[in-house]
């Protein structure tokens, strides 16, 4: 997942919101059906039409759960589905609009690029904060059902990971939340590595090469995330390594990775998104190609 394991802009189907309700009240016209698994390049009217399709599904599902997730005698499962569920919301109307960002007669450098997340529309942070709180409201309750749960910590983790980042930089570093959350990633990094395609992996490692300082670390993320990809090459865990590579000054790894990232296989979690993390990849790969002397 593109979360902090990540951790958006301006997708037409999204509106701005303070509320978790609020957020998953629209829908969108469902679009032809296009293949998740083609490496080449989709239009930008498909990428568009599939975008809305996928988010329209994923808050549908999201509406059906909320009513259970909210009783007070809701069951793990129950809880679960519903901070997955948010959570993948969440993702998809980001990496949904990194990928449908407009085309520039000159490319951003790659490294540009990788930023962009972090420029991303108060609107949609808002969306994706209102998503990730509830996310992480039911992975903890869920959590309180079954101490030590591997789902529900990971869920936890990546719901308070996201809603830090979707804050102003201060008051996320003033957050009593900012100064557990570096130690919750590792101990789920160490005790659950390959859980859920290697997240608890993915999380750490783009963890350590986004992080400001103190907790940055370029050459600790890539191995981290290396590790990840070694567990499940999927196109998420590609594309990030590609980006650790290319922050270490490894532009050659950088592209290699980002051209796999383009054609890998999803696994069920980051199905969802793939074609856009593949489209995200995709611009990265055309920028390391026209930015000079790189």
């Amino acid at each position: 997942m593109a979360l902090v394991g990540s951790c958006a802009l301006v997708l037409a189907s999204c509106s701005s919101t303070r509320s978790v309700d609020e957020v998953l009240d629209g829908t969108e016209p469902a679009p032809q059906e296009q293949d998740a698994t083609e490496p080449a390049p989709a239009t930008a009217e498909d990428l568009g039409r599939l975008a809305r399709q996928s988010l329209e599904e994923s808050t549908l599902a999201c509406s059906a759960l909320l009513p259970r997730a909210r009783a007070e005698d809701a069951s793990y499962e129950v809880l679960m589905a519903a901070s997955r569920a948010l959570i993948l919301n969440a993702d998809l109307r980001l990496q949904s609009t990194l990928a449908l960002q407009p085309d520039q007669a000159t490319p951003p450098p790659p490294e540009a690029l990788i930023d962009l997340e972090d420029e991303v529309s108060k609107e949609l942070k808002s969306e994706i904060r209102s998503l990730a709180s509830g996310s992480a409201g039911f992975a903890r309750r869920a959590l309180a059902l079954r101490p030590g749960d591997p789902a529900a910590e990971l869920f936890s983790t990546l719901g308070t990971g996201l809603r830090l980042w979707s804050m102003p930089t201060l008051q996320a570093l003033a957050s009593g939340a900012a100064t557990t959350l570096p130690g919750q990633i590792k101990r789920l990094a160490a005790s659950s590595p390959d859980f859920e395609g290697a997240s608890p992996l993915r999380l750490k490692g783009r963890f350590q090469s986004r992080a400001p300082w103190p907790f940055k670390d370029l050459e600790g993320g890539r191995d981290t995330l290396a590790a990840a990809v070694d567990v499940a090459p999927i196109p998420l865990n590609v594309l990030f390594l590609g980006d650790a590579h290319w922050l270490c000054g490894e532009q050659d790894s950088a592209r290699a990775r980002w051209r796999e990232a383009m054609s890998a296989p999803a696994d069920a979690e980051t199905e969802g998104a793939a074609p856009f993390i593949r489209e995200i990849a995709r611009r990265r790969l055309e920028s390391a190609a026209a930015t000079p002397g790189r």
